[in-house]
């Protein structure tokens, strides 16, 4: 029998995010997965949104609803392709490494699985890497996925 495993998958809509995805239905051959798809929508973006002229607030509900509408049919087209695996999905607001690491903390998550985007150098410095600061401060385990060099 296997053991039972709660993993949380955050997305940002890129195919690499995506591609984690798929790996981490992987794990379904060492493990009973139960899969939850976060995706956060960075507070930055939103603010960005008020000061062309959107209503303050207006610009993250829209961007919540729209994020959880385009996570649904991911999650929708992942159990058409893996039904044995739950999917739930989640969508929240604010600075993306810190709320993946409070939702794995409060929601009893027992693995991370999140790619990398495999920056280097100075666009690294300047953008930092979500992965490596979910490496650092969630207390869970991170399996973290590079993309494959082409």
């Amino acid at each position: 029998m296997k053991k039972s495993l709660k993993v949380l998958v955050p997305i940002d809509f890129s195919a690499h995010s995506l591609n984690t995805l798929r790996f981490a239905a992987s794990l379904k051959d060492f493990f009973d997965p139960a899969l939850v798809l976060l995706h956060v929508v960075p507070t930055g973006e939103v603010e960005t949104f008020a000061s062309l002229g959107g209503e303050p607030g207006s610009g993250l509900t829209q961007r919540i609803e729209a994020s959880a509408a385009e996570l649904e049919r991911e999650a929708g087209a992942f159990r058409k392709e893996h039904p044995e695996i739950p999917v739930e999905i989640r969508v929240v607001s604010g600075v993306p490494f810190k709320e993946i690491c409070r939702f794995a903390d409060e929601e009893n998550v027992r693995l991370v699985v999140i790619g990398t985007h495999g920056r280097t150098g100075l666009s690294h410095l300047l953008i930092g890497s979500t992965a490596e600061r979910v490496v650092q401060h969630t207390s869970c385990p991170v399996l973290s996925v590079k993309p494959r060099v082409l």
